[in-house]
């Protein structure tokens, strides 16, 4: 997961923590606490992990830590990163297409004419060719 995140992001992409308090229980010396739906009641998601904040009101499903990956990729802004200074940010446009394995020239070329919401809908609506690939080679 470290490999796809971009060095730098704007302070645009932090996560808004008042927004998402009934998920992410706090931020601490490289960890993030986020309410889970099991015995123990949290998990914890480090430096490299994501979070996937689409439920943040739900009981069940409120913050699924991915750890060292992302959990699936849908068609908006949902998963987090937590940065090497403790702050929870989102995935950019261009880290979710490079889940999908998609080579930074080709996102160049799509954010050029593309908007934000768009340029994520298309890496959610996406299939990854190299899992698409072991699939196949398995039939």
């Amino acid at each position: 997961m470290l490999d796809i995140l971009e060095d730098t992001t704007p302070d645009e992409y932090l996560v808004d923590l008042e927004k998402y308090k009934d998920c992410v229980i706090g931020i601490c010396e490289g960890k993030v606490f986020v309410r889970e739906a099991t015995k123990k009641g949290y998990n914890i998601a480090y430096h490299g992990d994501t979070v996937n904040l689409a439920q943040p009101k739900s009981k069940t499903r409120r913050g699924r830590v991915g750890k060292g990956v992302a959990n699936t990729l849908l068609t908006s802004r949902e998963q987090a990163v937590l940065t090497s200074d403790d702050k929870l940010r989102w995935l950019t446009e261009r880290e979710s297409w490079r889940l999908q394995g998609i080579p930074d020239s080709y996102f160049e070329k799509a954010a050029a004419v593309t908007s934000k919401n768009q340029l994520y809908k298309q890496a959610g609506n996406g299939v990854t060719v190299d899992v698409v690939y072991e699939i196949a080679k398995r039939l």
